[in-house]
C-alpha cells in the first residue's frame, strides 16, 4: 500500500512537471505592471502616442502600463535607463529617431549603442515635422519667415537635439538669408508652450503636437516638411511647394526593450502593439492628429536602426548640425 501511494504521488508530480514544460514560453507575460519610458516632456507628439499606446496595451494585457517621462540630454537619459534595465519586458522605451542620431551628435558622451543595447520591437508610427508660428504673428508664409530672419534674429524652438525636427531646422538655417537661432526644449510640449507665450518666434515640431492648435486657429502652419501634403492638414503646403529643400526626413516613433529580452517576450509585445494600432478607434485617433500608424515587425525595425546608424553621420554633417 505504501509503495502504491508513493508511486501515485510520483505519477502526479510527473504530470504537473510535463504540463509546466508544455506551457508556451512567455504565456505569463505580463503578470505585473509594465513601465513605458518616454525621453521627452509631457505634451508633445511622443507623449500623446505613448499615453494612447499605454492605455491600449493595458487594456489588452489587463495590467497597468505606467508612462514615465524622463526628459533631458536629447533623450539620452531615458535611453540609458532602459538600456540598463532588466531584460524581462517590464521596462520599455518609446523613442524617436534621435536615439540613432545621438550616437553621432553626442559622440563619446552616451553610454548605450543604439544597435547593440536594445531589442527593437516595432516602429509604432511616423509623422512629419511642421513649421508653425502664432496666429497673431506677422509671418504669414515662408516668404515672410525669410524676410523676418533678414531683419532680426529669428528664434525657432524644437523638441531638442538630434530628432527630425532639429535636422529640419538646420536645413532651414542653410536656406535663409539671415539669422535663425535654434532654441531646444525638452520636448514638443514645452516648445509649443514657449511659442504660445511669445518666448520664440516659430517652432518646428511633429505634426500631432500642433494639429489641434492648427485646427482651432491658435497657430499657423507654414509648411509640412515631407514630400506629400498631410491628410490631417491638407491646406498646408509641403516644403518643396514653398521653395525649401528638405530631406523628406519623416520622423519615426519606435518601441524597444533592453538587449537580451527573450525573443518570445519581444514577439508578445509586438503582437499587442499591432493589435492596438489596428483597432479602428485608436487608429482613427492617430490618423486624425497626424500620425501614420505602422507597427512593423521587430526585424524590420532592427534593420531600420542599422540603416539609420549608417546614414545619419553624413546626414547630420551635411545638414550642419553641431556636435554637442
Amino acid at each position: 500500500m505504501k509503495f502504491s501511494r508513493f508511486w501515485t504521488r510520483v505519477q502526479g508530480l510527473a504530470v504537473v512537471f510535463l504540463l509546466g514544460a508544455m506551457a508556451p514560453a512567455g504565456a505569463a507575460y505580463p503578470d505585473k505592471p509594465v513601465r513605458l519610458v518616454l525621453p521627452l516632456a509631457p505634451g508633445g507628439a511622443m507623449d500623446v502616442l505613448g499615453r494612447g499606446l499605454a492605455e491600449r496595451l493595458g487594456a489588452l494585457w489587463k495590467v497597468p502600463v505606467i508612462v514615465e517621462n524622463r526628459a533631458g540630454a536629447g533623450g539620452n537619459i531615458a535611453a540609458d535607463q532602459v538600456a540598463r534595465a532588466a531584460p524581462d519586458g517590464y521596462t520599455l522605451l518609446l523613442t524617436g529617431d534621435m536615439l540613432v542620431a545621438n550616437q553621432t551628435l553626442f559622440k563619446g558622451a552616451i553610454n548605450y549603442d543604439p544597435v547593440k543595447s536594445f531589442a527593437p520591437i516595432s516602429i509604432v508610427a511616423a509623422t512629419p515635422p511642421v513649421i508653425v508660428v502664432r496666429a497673431d504673428s506677422p509671418v504669414r508664409d515662408i516668404a515672410g519667415l525669410r524676410d523676418a530672419a533678414s531683419r532680426h534674429v529669428l528664434n525657432v524652438g524644437t523638441p531638442g537635439y538630434g530628432n527630425s525636427n532639429h535636422r529640419a531646422l538646420t536645413r532651414l538655417q542653410q536656406q535663409v538669408q539671415g539669422t535663425v537661432q535654434h532654441v531646444p526644449y525638452k520636448g514638443a510640449g514645452p516648445a509649443v508652450v514657449a511659442l504660445l507665450g511669445g518666448e520664440i518666434d516659430a517652432a518646428i515640431v511633429a505634426l500631432p503636437a500642433v494639429s489641434t492648435l492648427i485646427a482651432n486657429g491658435q497657430v499657423r502652419a507654414l509648411a509640412v516638411l515631407q514630400d506629400n501634403r498631410s491628410a490631417t492638414v491638407p491646406q498646408v503646403p509641403t516644403a518643396a511647394q514653398v521653395g525649401l529643400a528638405m530631406d523628406g526626413d519623416t520622423g519615426w516613433f519606435g518601441l524597444l526593450a533592453p538587449a537580451g529580452t527573450p525573443p518570445q517576450v519581444v514577439d508578445d509585445v509586438w503582437r499587442a502593439v499591432r493589435q492596438a494600432v489596428t483597432e479602428p478607434d485608436f487608429r482613427a485617433r492617430l490618423l486624425a492628429i497626424g500620425f501614420e500608424p505602422i507597427a512593423d515587425q521587430p526585424r524590420a525595425f532592427a534593420d531600420r536602426i542599422v540603416s539609420d546608424a549608417l546614414k545619419f553621420p553624413a546626414l547630420l554633417r551635411d545638414s550642419g548640425v553641431a556636435l554637442q
